[in-house]
């Protein structure tokens, strides 16, 4: 189920103070299905989409983007961004493929990402994630696996193998100049994990977006880590 529709509007409301005013040309780099690219080309952005695999890039081509089937460190051309939506974090070569990328700006170009921490993931945020997801496969809203014995723990044993969100905003830094950061709720983005399954479509959306205002409410009192981050550099 594409759940689309519920995530790309608060992606866009971080995401837009970062960028250049349309119709600045875009590359999205891992553009997945064309979700976002269709979302930034309808604000009137000129949107080129890049992607690894052929399905995806498929998808995103019968969206009416255009679409490179290739590996960023393949692509060529000038862009006045070059934006990452979570792709960087099993990235093999983080400094190969950001340096790539800030070849590719046009002079003021910014390259932009957005990502998680997995590492500022604590407990609260282990049992707000975990808890939550239980309850969502209690009420038959979500078929996903759900994890024996300690939270954390097994949000560590998930995860470890990613780059953290702090090795990524190294390697930015790295490849570009005038790091700026904005963190953001994303616990109620991978309720599902891996795998899981929505099985009612409105009611999903009803429960995410619920979902999102909780951990944004609690990021703000500081009872949970704002582990979703946007972030970039210029040329």
């Amino acid at each position: 189920m594409d759940l689309s529709a519920v995530a790309v509007p608060h992606t866009l409301a971080h995401l837009k103070p970062l960028l250049p005013a349309p119709p600045a040309h875009v590359l999205e780099a891992g553009c997945g299905r064309g979700a976002l690219a269709v979302a930034l080309a309808d604000l009137g952005y000129q949107v080129t989409g890049v992607d690894r695999d052929a399905e995806m890039a498929a998808a995103a081509t019968g969206r009416g983007l255009p679409v490179i089937q290739a590996d960023v460190r393949d692509v060529s051309g000038e862009y006045d961004v070059v934006l990452f939506t979570r792709s960087l974090h099993h990235a093999d070569d983080l400094d190969e493929i950001l340096g790539h990328a800030v070849t590719l700006l046009a002079p003021g170009g910014r390259v932009v990402i957005e990502e998680f921490a997995w590492e500022r993931v604590d407990r609260a945020a282990a049992e707000f994630l975990y808890d939550n997801r239980a309850l969502l496969v209690a009420t038959g809203l979500l078929d996903a696996e759900l994890p024996d014995g300690d939270l954390l723990d097994a949000w560590i044993d998930g995860h470890d193998f990613l780059h953290q969100g702090s090795a990524m905003l190294d390697a930015l830094e790295r490849a570009g100049s005038g790091l700026t950061i904005v963190p953001t709720p994303m616990l109620w983005r991978l309720i599902d994990g891996r795998g899981g399954a929505w099985t009612e479509p409105a009611h999903a959306a009803d429960a995410l977006n619920t979902l999102h205002q909780a951990e944004t409410r609690r990021v703000a009192e500081g009872t949970l880590p704002a582990i979703g981050l946007l972030a970039s550099v210029h040329r």
